[in-house]
């Protein structure tokens, strides 16, 4: 509310404001979409038998039996990129040395040395 004015103003004011009427929302008054069905069908509890008895545990994991993060298929993964960097590493440590270099890049340097 504001400050000020003559002595009922604010009175005034408020009744005003609740006596208009309020907009509607732009996409009309629509209540929040419901879900298709029960989300929890489907799911497999921990004390059932696996469904997939052939596939390992670590399937997906960097280590272990089955299929690795390779798997997945996606461009680029981070320690490819990271291994792409070593080529400018002299560059990449002129820059570090610099007197105002960022914390971020002395350490990107070290992270590509212990990679060498």
């Amino acid at each position: 509310m504001p400050s000020g004015g003559q002595y009922g103003d604010r009175q005034n004011l408020q009744q005003l404001q609740q006596s208009a009427p309020m907009a509607a929302s732009p996409g009309g008054d629509v209540g929040a979409p419901q879900p298709a069905g029960d989300v929890t069908d489907g799911l497999i509890g921990f004390d059932q038998p696996t469904q997939q008895p052939d596939t390992p545990v670590t399937a997906g994991a960097a280590m272990g039996d089955g299929p690795g993060p390779e798997a997945l298929g996606l461009p680029n993964q981070p320690d490819e990129d990271l291994r792409r960097l070593i080529a400018y590493l002299p560059v990449f440590e002129h820059m570090a040395n610099q007197p105002n270099s960022s914390k971020a890049a002395r350490n990107l340097v070290r992270q590509l040395k212990g990679m060498a």
